[in-house]
């Protein structure tokens, strides 16, 4: 999310008297964006055996959302603050439902990739406009509520697109197969459209700053030197031109610095405020949220494709399997409001040491079981996993900014949401990488445990490594973590 020093020290000449009716519609655009995320990862063996998609190509679905939305939601936000963010909102629900037509549509691996592009490119324009909007309706004692009210659409979006992709894609409705997860979005779109027209008030920056279309250029090419050959490569053999791309992803993010610091010093508007990196705790947090969003994001994709191609579960079935997990998540989310002051940022190692005791017991039971298992045995262990991700989720985002001063807030924010959604579409890369990889040609359920069990010893080791970072972190930072 991108907001300008000056877009948020806007206000309004009194509360408008349609801000809730105005927060309803914006928070159901941005569930849809989050939906959009996770509603594939149930649907994929049935878009890879309606498309005759490769495993790489379905991870490009996923990751191509992940890169175009990343890589332009900070000028997303400067563009809602230029020419009107119900403008820009406006604009960007219509292009995202337009999109998810063409995805419904679509009659191709390439071109399903193509239209997921577009999502994310859609996506980027809405998503920064909704705390923007909330940011300068509503009064200062009713910010808290609505932000509340915020991250729960959010944190729901994330496991409502499993369970929600396995009902559609196991009804077939019209005989469409996994078509209508994306064409649903389309009479939602078109309300929400009609709704913000009557219900949003158009509001602008006075000082906004400037797009900086070179740096969104820069660190376009270098996410995509990292993430094609990662998911492209194994399908392709390994050639040398994966290898190359590889070695020019960090020359480029050097060019891509440089660039920033001639912009900055040119008094220019860079795409990423790089003084925020002296805050030592804002890197930490951020690695720290780097390898639990990189995690997060691929476990969805491969348990679903454990579930469905290595024990033979429906989408329906698998997207049930994962209610236990929107249960446990739900409630410990709502739990850290009294927790978290007794704990401070130590909630964090405790959900990911939940994380961590879900995974290990879910390779011990999987090893187990192997084709005997069933949905009420993972019960418990997705239970604590979706509870330590309840306590890790809110807090770590609020921990990365909580020293963050006011004047940096809307950069800090914006890179932060870079940085997790480029970590989603990374992590779906690499760690899907890792299990295509072990996997091979097998087939049978004793080859997909085995590939399990090395892609989220990955999941594993990453928790561990959010677990340290966090320790680092003073445990009740210089502002209250709950406010």
């Amino acid at each position: 999310m991108k907001m300008t020093p000056a877009s948020m020290a806007e206000v309004v000449e009194g509360p408008d008297p349609g801000r809730w009716k105005s927060l309803a519609v914006i928070l159901a655009a941005a569930f849809l964006v989050g939906l959009d995320f996770f509603v594939v990862n149930v649907s994929i063996p049935s878009i890879r055996a309606n498309l005759h998609a490769t495993f790489g190509e379905v991870q490009l679905v996923i990751a191509s959302y992940g890169l175009t939305y990343s890589v332009l939601l900070i000028s997303g936000g400067r563009l809602g603050d230029i020419y009107g963010r119900k403008r820009m909102f406006i604009w960007g629900v219509a292009a995202f439902t337009a999109a998810s037509m063409l995805c419904g549509l679509a009659p191709s691996p390439a071109s399903l990739i193509g239209a997921r592009a577009l999502q994310g490119i859609s996506g980027a324009l809405l998503f920064p406009q909704v705390l923007a909007i909330m940011q300068v309706t509503f009064p200062q004692n009713e910010r808290a509520k609505a932000f509340g009210l915020f991250g729960t659409i959010i944190g729901t979006s994330s496991f409502s697109g499993n369970v929600l992709g396995g009902l559609l894609v196991s009804a077939n409705v019209f005989d469409l197969s996994w078509r209508p997860i994306f064409l649903i979005n389309l009479p939602v779109g078109l309300l929400t459209v009609i709704a913000a027209l009557k219900f949003v008030k158009e509001s602008r920056s006075p000082k906004a700053r400037h797009l900086d279309l070179g740096g969104v250029a820069i660190l376009t090419l270098a996410l995509t030197l990292l993430l094609y050959p990662l998911i492209q490569g194994r399908e392709a053999g390994w050639p040398v031109w994966a290898f190359v791309c590889l070695a020019a992803f960090l020359p480029t993010m050097f060019v891509f610095v440089q660039y920033e610091k001639r912009v900055t010093a040119a008094g220019g508007s860079p795409l990423v405020a790089l003084d925020l990196f002296e805050d030592k705790a804002f890197v930490t947090g951020l690695f720290s949220g780097i390898c639990f969003f990189s995690g997060a994001a691929a476990f969805f994709l491969i348990s679903t494709i454990f579930l469905q191609n290595g024990l033979g579960y429906s989408p329906r079935e698998a997207g049930l399997t994962f209610a236990w997990f929107a249960i446990a998540f739900l409630g410990s989310s709502l739990a850290t409001v009294r927790i978290q002051p007794r704990l401070g940022s130590r909630i964090i190692n405790l959900g990911a040491a939940l994380m961590i005791t879900g995974l290990t017991s879910l390779l011990l039971l999987t090893a187990w079981r192997g084709s005997l298992l069933g949905g009420l045995e993972l019960a418990p262990v997705l239970l604590i996993y979706g509870t330590g991700q309840g306590f890790v989720m809110p807090t770590l985002i609020s921990t990365i900014l909580i020293n963050i001063k006011g004047h940096d807030a809307g950069s800090a924010s914006g890179v932060l949401s870079t940085v997790q959604q480029a970590s989603f579409a990374t992590g779906v890369a690499v760690i899907g990488t890792v299990f295509f990889s072990v996997l091979g040609a097998g087939t049978s359920t004793s080859a997909f445990v085995h590939a399990l069990r090395v892609a989220f010893s990955v999941n594993i080791a990453l928790l561990v490594m959010t677990f340290s970072l966090i320790l680092k972190i003073p445990r009740f930072p210089a502002r209250a973590l709950v406010r």
